[in-house]
């Protein structure tokens, strides 16, 4: 019984040392047979000829194709007269790069090209089982292509866009490349890291619908119909679900409303040296659609604060809660090129039980995408002289219809106890 004891331990120890040799001995298979299909995708400015931005991308075996990241070639999407794409083979081959299709939700584009790898990649048809090995490779910060072995953690919770957690490093650069399983098959394709070893990745699904989608003439119109059926599908688990309310100070106000939405809180009560006590609700979905490097949108945002200041003055109690007031602003990135000026409208808000409030509720257009708008909403209860309750949402990228529906929503379910 002991021999057998004795046997079993040394089994045991055995695995564990020669775990990390076995999955270095995987990574580097994986890279040797795949590394003339791994590519750095550069955007160059036509007129220097100078790099505007790198990232990876791989050549599938069928069709004969290249994925990237669509963040990576944006600006080649949004402005080909200024920009065209090229990319660089292990080998040092080098060639042009045409964009066939693009999923700006799911951050990834296909590219035609004439290039031949000896061996492509396959996509794998079902995911891989939790704390599965998977291998990311890409090119980082322009080092040259590597491989960085990790693990499969399942999609990440509570996020509408799916994405699967992968424990490994994944670093600017890496983009558009792609994370495979043991035998090399695509599993997902490198979209962004949260730092300390906390990667994400587009799942392998997401790659299939892209591929199996028609083509279309037009990308700029095919984005902008993209964000729509998004946001519709977005609004409408947000507006049919029944919202959860909390008490916050002497009012309700909505909480976790929806799963993909999350919530935090602060405040500073416990300080007596404050002489104005602020308790801070923040919900949002904090993902962004990446149109461009100044340009985001996709996010929604809601904020409370309940102020108070029993010791002050009005006016002097007024004035803290005009500054609180003027902090709220939109939450997403977008420029002059981008949107139009907001345009806002002020309103009382007279409820037949509750606080009084001012209301200001503004838009702004989308240039290039008709029918989509950033809100902005704010009020601030008015019935009392030291204290008050100030709400906001913004909302990125979203029809009238649905902002205004969201608006009610939202203004029904913040009620003064």
């Amino acid at each position: 019984m002991l021999q057998k004891t004795w046997t079993s331990l040394l089994l045991l120890v055995l695995c564990c040392c020669s775990a990390p040799g076995y999955s270095a001995a995987v990574a580097e298979k994986v890279f040797a047979d795949y590394a003339d299909a791994l590519l750095q995708i550069k955007v160059l400015e036509h007129a220097s000829g100078a790099k505007s931005a790198i990232g990876s991308g791989f050549l599938l075996a069928e069709p004969n194709l290249v994925v990237t990241n669509y963040h990576v070639v944006s600006e080649a999407v949004l402005f080909p007269q200024k920009y065209q794409l090229e990319f660089l083979a292990q080998n040092q081959q080098k060639g042009k790069l045409e964009i066939v299709a693009v999923d700006v939700v799911n951050d990834l584009a296909l590219l035609k090209t004439d290039y031949k790898a000896a061996k492509s990649f396959l996509v794998q048809q079902q995911a891989p089982v939790q704390g599965a090995a998977v291998y990311s490779l890409g090119n980082p910060h322009d080092l040259g292509l590597i491989v960085v072995p990790g693990t499969y953690n399942g999609l990440q919770k509570h996020s509408f866009y799916p994405r699967i957690h992968f424990t490994g490093a994944i670093n600017s650069g890496m983009s558009g490349g792609p994370a495979v399983n043991e035998a090399g098959e695509v599993i997902g394709v490198n979209v962004a890291s949260a730092g300390n070893d906390l990667g994400f990745l587009v799942p392998a699904a997401a790659l299939q619908k892209l591929l199996a989608k028609e083509p279309v003439a037009d990308l700029k119109q095919d984005i902008h119909q993209q964000l729509i059926s998004n946001q519709q599908a977005m609004f409408q688990q947000i507006l049919q679900a029944d919202w959860q309310l909390k008490s916050f100070g002497p009012a309700t106000v909505p909480d976790e409303i929806v799963p993909f939405i999350r919530c935090w809180g602060m405040s500073n009560v416990e300080k007596d040296k404050d002489d104005v006590k602020r308790v801070n609700a923040f919900c949002n979905q904090p993902e962004e659609i990446f149109l461009s490097s100044e340009f985001s949108t996709g996010r929604i945002e809601m904020q409370f604060e309940w102020v108070q200041a029993k010791d002050l003055h009005p006016l002097q109690f007024f004035r803290r809660y005009q500054h609180s007031i003027n902090q709220m602003n939109a939450d997403n990135r977008a420029g002059e090129d981008d949107v139009t000026a907001f345009s806002c409208q002020n309103q009382l808000i007279s409820p037949v039980e509750g606080q009084h409030a001012k209301a200001v509720f503004c838009l702004r257009a989308y240039r290039n995408y008709p029918q989509l708008f950033d809100v902005a909403y704010i009020s601030a209860s008015l019935d009392h002289q030291q204290q008050g309750v100030i709400s906001h949402f913004t909302l990125a990228g979203v029809d009238q219809k649905m902002a205004l529906e969201f608006s009610r929503k939202f203004i029904g379910a913040v009620v003064w106890q």
